[in-house]
């Protein structure tokens, strides 16, 4: 409504300037007019205007009023003028002026293909130490992979140990000799660098370097065990009540058929799992050359390793077997 109003007194205001610059042109035209005439015009016109301004002078004051009014009609019609040609371009450019075009969205890139899912053995399972774990069966490429069984323990106290101070050893053992890779779960208790602090207080990092050092069979002068080990990162996670501390490093290897040079390197995704005073580790390896292929199954494997409910009659915990065997139901 405010609107209209405005546009309505802004027509009106131009209106009556328009008339009044109709009528300032003919003067103006009146005037060119009366200049390219004659002189003797121009005398006679002299003569006219001498006698109009003798006339002004012999005017009433009713006169002169009326002149002022005319002046200042003439002045506010100018100015109408003005505000009508500075209003109707606005209200012009409001009603026609077309919307302003948008350029088009750029279309969205397309979503990256999901990512293939790798075949996985079913569980492998311990009732005896009470874990479970299963192992890729192929590739991300999905080329299979032959794995032969190597090593099964049943107990801590019967299995191979992976260092001369006996306190990691290997409960299970998986290879496949294309690579080769590796698949093992230890058990062993807790790092010395560890014992002394509360299992609280373990820092995923400090879990991961501890586990690798104490397997490291790297000593130096004073004795102390030292990690070929790079650990490369570390997070731990609560399952279950359970603590898992999953890393990833990078360690030195040794020469092989795919790889004949005198220094070569391994990467390996690893889970430990705390129980009681005892860690349990699982751990799958490749050359860095079979890494890209195999992350993902390595990546399913450390994932699935969980710590089981004990079996009252089968479970054996590791350092106080006992001596009588499990039972067989």
């Amino acid at each position: 409504g405010e609107t209209t109003m405005a546009s309505v007194s802004a027509m009106s205001a131009s209106c009556a300037a328009v008339c009044s610059a109709t009528m300032i042109k003919s003067r103006v035209a009146s005037s060119k007019s009366a200049a390219s005439r004659p002189t003797g015009g121009r005398c006679a016109v002299a003569a006219r205007a001498s006698s109009n301004r003798g006339d002004l002078r012999s005017s009433s004051p009713a006169d002169e009023a009326e002149a002022v009014r005319g002046r200042r009609a003439v002045l506010v019609d100018s100015a109408a003028l003005l505000a009508a040609a500075a209003a109707f371009p606005a209200i012009a450019d409001d009603e026609t002026a077309p919307a302003p075009e948008t350029a088009p969205a750029p279309p969205a890139p397309p979503a990256p293909p999901p990512k293939r899912a790798v075949a996985m053995s079913a569980p492998v399972s311990q009732p005896v130490m009470a874990y479970q774990f299963s192992y890729p069966s192929e590739t991300s490429n999905g080329d299979a992979i032959k794995w032969a069984t190597s090593r099964v323990r049943e107990t801590y106290s019967s299995a191979e140990p992976m260092s001369p101070d006996a306190r990691q050893r290997i409960v299970y053992e998986l290879i496949s000799f294309k690579g080769p890779l590796t698949g093992t779960v230890t058990v062993g208790p807790a790092p010395p660098k560890l014992a002394k602090v509360d299992p609280k207080d373990w820092k995923p990092r400090q879990v991961a370097e501890g586990v690798l050092a104490d397997r490291a069979t790297g000593r130096i002068a004073t004795g102390q065990k030292v990690s070929l080990a790079e650990v490369e990162s570390a997070k731990k996670e609560s399952i279950d009540g359970t603590d898992y501390v999953y890393y990833e490093y990078i360690s030195q290897g040794s020469p092989n058929l795919q790889e004949r040079e005198a220094t070569t390197f391994r990467h390996s995704l690893g889970v430990t799992a705390i129980r009681g005073d005892y860690l349990y580790t699982c751990t799958f390896s490749s050359p860095e050359s079979f890494w890209d292929i195999n992350a993902d199954g390595f990546e399913s494997a450390v994932r699935s390793f969980r710590l089981t409910p004990p079996n009252k009659k089968k479970y054996r915990e590791p350092g106080n077997e006992g001596l009588l065997p499990p039972l067989p139901f």
